[in-house]
């Protein structure tokens, strides 16, 4: 029987930090050309008992993400301890369907339920981390290859979770998203699309906005949250 995946553990306070490497120019747009989005994940949990926990991280996996995490709490002889998030098996795509719930996704019932699974389960990774009991730290570094999106090779997207599908928040939850972008970008960046989650709260912005801000001579975004949002970034070239 599969591990299923984890999306109940509790989140006291979260920071997810992106900063976009311009790659595509070098390659004048070519078929060829993609971004990266580089992700560092810091979440301070509440274990209920040390167990090996199946965390699932969201990403375009067939154009490429490299993601590993750790306990950064933990003691000396684990602190580097690191654990690879790994694709899903089709031969256990089922165990997808709690993050599919939770994220509102409905299966097309005329369609292969096994088929469908095994296309959404490719959007994800999974990593299995023995984590400590009580209050723990955890991080996750992410690079996720981006490709050209609507068919317009100088057009890009991502999209972030805050919190990660594994987590979930406390009432007093701490959210904070920031996304950087390179210096002297010469791109058009659309106003972020900030949404709730299915059958969660409106997005309770804190602190932040949607216009951009400059950091040094770099355009960037940041905003703190008390409930869960999905943030979409999209950008196009001149």
């Amino acid at each position: 029987m599969s591990t299923p995946i984890t999306t109940d553990l509790a989140l006291l306070r979260q920071s997810i930090n992106v900063d976009i490497e311009s790659v595509a120019p070098t390659y004048q747009f070519s078929a060829d050309a993609y971004d990266v989005a580089n992700s560092t994940i810091t979440a301070t949990v509440q274990v209920p008992a040390e167990a090996n926990y199946r965390l699932v991280l969201a990403g375009q996996i067939e154009s490429g993400t490299s993601a590993m995490v750790r306990v950064v709490s933990a003691t000396d002889d684990h602190f580097k301890d690191v654990v690879n998030f790994k694709r899903i098996n089709n031969g256990e795509a089922d165990i997808i369907k709690p993050v599919l719930d939770k994220l509102g996704l409905t299966l097309d019932p005329a369609r292969p339920e096994k088929e469908q699974l095994i296309e959404h389960a490719a959007q994800y990774k999974i990593a299995d981390l023995t984590i400590p009991a009580g209050q723990q730290v955890l991080r996750i570094h992410a690079s996720e290859k981006l490709v050209p999106a609507d068919g317009d090779p100088r057009k890009y997207r991502f999209t972030m979770y805050a919190p990660q599908l594994s987590l979930a928040p406390v009432s007093n939850v701490r959210l904070g998203v920031t996304v950087v972008f390179p210096l002297d970008f010469a791109a058009a960046i659309e106003a972020p699309l900030v949404e709730a989650l299915p059958n969660q709260p409106q997005a309770n912005l804190a602190a932040g906005s949607d216009a951009p801000v400059s950091l040094g001579a770099q355009q960037a975004f940041g905003w703190a949250f008390q409930a869960d949002p999905k943030i979409t970034m999209t950008y196009r070239y001149a």
